[in-house]
């Protein structure tokens, strides 16, 4: 049975309180569609999700705000990791880990590691870079500081830094860290033309989910499936940032991810104490990462995401105005085939 494992990336990246925002989701003076909303409904479905809080918010926003966060979180039964978004360190604007040096790197992971032990009493085990924006450098320094596991790999991904990769869907012992890699599949196949791997986050169109969840849960090998989220995945936030709207449909679309997951007799969620209870292969390959069944589906699925994040993204906006270009242009030529024919 292939295990299951929530993470959930706790950040607030906009507006004048990214916090109380982006983080609890505030949208009314008695709604929170952030972290609140979403253990509600991990606690509904008996799921136990692991957070990841960008630790170096303390230095923008206040140790108390990024405090009352993990207690939070930890007093509700769920887990905490290190998430470190470098440029909320002072006086820094690089954005990814792999900008640094490795002491520079080592002194800022060690003083985030400090603030969560500080707050908690206890060493952090789990790490993940902002952007996943890790290298060789980090995972050494997550050696050396005692860190078990590392959750920072995302194959394909530029802004991973990770050469040669450690891993690509199976987890990888590196020296006494192990490397469980974001979960990752090909949702659109082009051959040397063009190839996209999408990660296999909670909110996706349910249809995809279901595809790509059945067809990882089908393989024989020991893996594990991270399903990913942000703590403002269930809110609309990116036009309006002071003033968030609860997202029906990423609430509706993550709520029915559980229950799939909770009801398929090939896969069951796991939490962060029973990553030492997995099996750890020899070598991952490139050929684990599973390719969406069909071609007419992966245009869809692109499509449908495509659509989605329109508003926000460049090449998704193209592809819309392209795929709007070639129906006008398929109608033509319809249409003029039958005044033809007449």
């Amino acid at each position: 049975m292939n295990k299951v494992l929530l993470t959930i990336d706790t950040e607030g990246p906009r507006g004048t309180d990214p916090i109380l925002y982006q983080v609890w989701g505030k949208v009314d003076e008695n709604q929170y569609y952030g972290i609140p909303k979403i253990i509600d409904i991990c606690d509904k479905n008996h799921v136990k999700g692991l957070f990841f809080v960008d630790l170096p918010e303390i230095w923008d926003f206040g140790y108390d705000k990024v405090e009352e966060v993990i207690k939070y979180i930890r007093n509700h039964g769920h887990d905490v990791g290190v998430h470190i978004h470098p440029h909320h360190m002072p006086n820094e604007k690089r954005q990814f880990l792999f900008e640094f040096s490795k002491d520079e790197q080592r002194k800022i992971i060690q003083e985030c590691t400090e603030q969560y032990k500080k707050i908690t009493g206890e060493m952090p085990i789990s790490f993940r870079a902002g952007k996943y924006g890790a290298n060789r450098d980090t995972l050494d320094i997550l050696n050396e500081l005692g860190y078990q596991y590392d959750f920072s790999e995302f194959y394909s991904k530029t802004w991973c830094g990770i050469k040669p990769e450690v891993a690509y869907v199976l987890p990888q012992k590196y020296k006494s860290i192990v490397e469980f890699p974001v979960t990752i599949f090909k949702s659109l196949n082009l051959g040397k033309l063009y190839q996209r791997y999408d990660k296999l986050d909670a909110t996706i169109y349910p249809s995809e989910l279901k595809l790509v969840l059945d067809q990882y849960s089908a393989k024989k090998e020991d893996g594990v499936i991270i399903l990913f989220l942000h703590s403002f995945s269930l809110i609309n936030f990116l036009d309006t940032p002071d003033t968030p709207t609860k997202n029906q449909k990423n609430i509706k679309r993550f709520e029915a991810a559980l229950k799939y997951i909770n009801e398929s007799s090939n896969l069951e969620f796991i939490e962060e104490a029973d990553l030492k209870k997995i099996k750890i292969r020899e070598k991952d390959k490139l050929e684990n990462i599973i390719e969406t069944k069909g071609k007419w589906k992966q245009f869809l699925f692109t499509y449908i995401r495509a659509y989605g994040i329109a508003k926000t993204n460049k090449a998704a906006r193209l592809l819309i105005v392209c795929t709007y270009g070639l129906g006008l242009l398929l109608v033509f030529i319809v249409v003029g085939f039958l005044f033809w024919r007449i």
